[in-house]
C-alpha cells in the first residue's frame, strides 16, 4: 500500500512545525488560513496515513508505529473554539547514517545541558529559601546554560523560550539590585515557566 501524502493545506495548517527530512535538512512550513473543506480534507489525509502506518511529507516517507504519544485538546473558551492536536514518535532509526550521528550528538548534548540547568536552578531555589542571594557563579552558570538552551531550542519553542529568557534577565536585575523579594518572585516565575516548557515540549 502506498504511503498517504499529506496535502499542502495541511502543511500550512500545522503552524510552526518543522519536519526533518532523512538527510537531516529542515523542511519549512508556512502558516495560512484554510477553508473548512480544505481543513477537513487535510485532516482526512492525515487520518488515512496514520491508519496505513506511513506518512509521506514533502517527498519523505515516515513509518507510523502502532502506539503513538498523542494529545488531543478541543475546548471552547471566551468566545473561541480551539483544537490542538500534538503527536510524536521516534524517527531516528529511519535517518540516513550520515544524518543520524549529528542528531544523536545533539540529543545527548541537549540532555546533558538540561540536567545541568536543573542542577543550577536547584541551587538558586535553595539560596532564596534560606533568605540569601544566589552565589554569583551559580547565577552566572544558570544564565549561561539558559542562553545555551535557547540556542538549541526548536522553532516551536520560540515564544515560550523568549518569555523564559525575560524572566532570567529579570532575575539578574533583581540580584544586581539586591532586591531579595524580587529575586524570590523571579525564581518562582522561572519555576513555573520551566514546568510549563517541560509539560508542553518534552
Amino acid at each position: 500500500m502506498d504511503p498517504c501524502p499529506l496535502s499542502h493545506p495541511l502543511l500550512q495548517f500545522l503552524k510552526g512545525i518543522n519536519t526533518n527530512s532523512k538527510d537531516g535538512n529542515m523542511l519549512e512550513k508556512k502558516e495560512n488560513n484554510l477553508s473548512r473543506e480544505n481543513l477537513a480534507d487535510s485532516l482526512e489525509d492525515l487520518a488515512r496515513g496514520l491508519r496505513q502506518g506511513q506518512l509521506e511529507v514533502e517527498g519523505t516517507t515516515w513509518s507510523v508505529p502502532e502506539d503513538v504519544e498523542a494529545k488531543l485538546h478541543l475546548k471552547e473558551k471566551k468566545g473561541r473554539l480551539v483544537l490542538k492536536l500534538k503527536c510524536k514518535w521516534e524517527t531516528l532509526p529511519e535517518y540516513k547514517p550520515e544524518a543520524r550521528e549529528p542528531v544523536v550528538r545533539w540529543q545527548e548534548s541537549f540532555k546533558t545541558l538540561k540536567k545541568r540547568l536543573g542542577s543550577h536552578f536547584k541551587e538558586l531555589q535553595q539560596a532564596v529559601l534560606q533568605g540569601k542571594f544566589p552565589e554569583p557563579q551559580v547565577l552566572a552558570n544558570f544564565v549561561a546554560d539558559s542562553q545555551a538552551m535557547a540556542k538549541m531550542s526548536e522553532p516551536e519553542w520560540e515564544e515560550a523560550m523568549q518569555a523564559y529568557l525575560e524572566h532570567v534577565a529579570a532575575l539578574e536585575r533583581a540580584v544586581a539590585g539586591r532586591d531579595l523579594e524580587a529575586t524570590r518572585h523571579e525564581v518562582a516565575d522561572l519555576r513555573t515557566a520551566m514546568s510549563v516548557c517541560h509539560r508542553e515540549f518534552k
